[in-house]
């Protein structure tokens, strides 16, 4: 079962950015394998941001299991950011039917 996070939380409103700013990145409208990478991002870009916290709390160093995964996190996050055009300009949001259909009757 996934886990919904209470949209009032700072875990939840971190999520929800990092959703809404990549939905943009990719036009607006994004296809079903974007959304998914969109969400794979979101959840990735949560468990970097929990881990970086832990460290400028001074909970210590890391360690060595911590420190294998904060890597994989962050590598499959670069991974998914490059699936979805990193580095690249962002989409021009997607015109609808309707709206193709509109431009080509005027």
């Amino acid at each position: 079962m996934l886990a919904k996070l209470d949209g009032r939380r700072r875990e939840a409103r971190l999520m929800q950015s990092v959703r809404d700013e990549l939905t943009q990145h990719v036009g607006g409208k994004p296809t079903a394998p974007q959304r998914a990478l969109i969400e794979r991002a979101a959840w990735l870009s949560l468990h970097c941001a929990l881990m970086d916290a832990k460290l400028l709390e001074g909970e210590g160093p890391l360690s060595e299991r911590d420190s294998r995964e904060y890597l994989a996190w962050s590598n499959s996050l670069t991974r998914c950011l490059r699936s979805l055009g990193m580095g690249e300009a962002p989409a021009k949001p997607r015109e609808s039917l309707a709206d193709l259909l509109a431009g080509q009757a005027a």
